[in-house]
């Protein structure tokens, strides 16, 4: 492989790892788990995205990678991943989050471009509401969440330019973040 690949993995491995030391961040983690994706400049297909051969789980209450990073991997973000920068090609990270009123609302308190995305009423549910999403909206946001529909848990999507800032704009979240359970 030519360095430009081995690059983004490594990115992206430093980004998780940087992830799931910090200890608020397991508030963030799906019920499905997270997944981080990275793509290569140009990227048209899964081989040119990087992700996770598994998830970020919760392990005993804990943040931790399960998996390498490698390309070809997580087939639901690095879709996803894709339809973002064939959108806009400046964007080459992501990250799925746990939805809730209090992240998103953390989210817009850190000053980031927050889109919700909800069905429209007798809409077949899709495989997956952030690619439609994506294509409906014609511009990728920053964050960009979607309450779920029967079979779909809900989710909140970071994107970014690089795993370095999809990292710092969740760290952005985190800090923002009141949880009231």
């Amino acid at each position: 492989m030519s360095e430009q690949p081995d690059t983004l993995k490594k990115q992206l491995e430093t980004s998780i790892q940087s992830l799931i030391l910090t200890p608020s961040f397991a508030q963030l983690i799906p019920e499905v788990g997270s997944n981080f994706v990275a793509c290569l400049p140009n990227a048209t297909q899964l081989s040119q995205v990087a992700g996770l051969t598994g998830r970020i789980i919760l392990v005993k209450g804990q943040p931790q990678a399960v998996g390498d990073v490698d390309y070809g991997w997580s087939p639901f973000m690095g879709q996803v991943m894709l339809k973002a920068h064939s959108v806009n090609n400046q964007i080459q990270s992501a990250i799925s989050l746990r939805y809730s009123a209090a992240i998103v609302e953390a989210a817009r308190k850190a000053a980031f471009q927050v889109v919700g995305f909800r069905l429209p009423e007798n809409h077949p549910v899709p495989a997956c509401m952030t690619l439609l999403a994506l294509s409906k909206l014609k511009f990728v946001p920053e964050v960009l969440f979607d309450w779920g529909a029967h079979g779909l848990e809900p989710l909140v999507i970071v994107f970014a330019s690089d795993p370095k800032e999809v990292t710092q704009r969740v760290q952005g979240v985190m800090r923002e973040l009141v949880i009231d359970e």
